[in-house]
């Protein structure tokens, strides 16, 4: 698993679910993401993307998901990781 952090916001990635379909990388409307060189989601510049969670709608494979602070002071805990689209404990 990966994490991309910028503010109150992260991306998190994890590769060995994805199967290498592309729909994330072609979803992308800032251009972030790509398939590396295993056909697996990766991430190139963290600062352009701008949360909008189109990557998390279309991924089948749940391989990639946003996560925003839901804390007052816009911190992020690892019990707001969601796996699999569901709330971790």
């Amino acid at each position: 698993m990966e994490r991309f952090y910028q503010g109150e916001f992260y991306l998190v990635t994890e590769p060995s679910f994805c199967k290498g379909c592309g729909l994330c990388v072609n979803s992308c409307p800032t251009n972030i993401l790509y398939l590396n060189g295993k056909s697996r989601i990766a991430v190139k510049d963290i600062a352009q993307c701008i949360f909008c969670g189109i990557c998390e709608a279309r991924c089948p494979d749940f391989a990639i998901w946003v996560v925003k602070s839901t804390h007052p002071t816009g911190k992020i805990y690892d019990s707001q990781i969601r796996v699999h689209g569901e709330v971790g404990e």
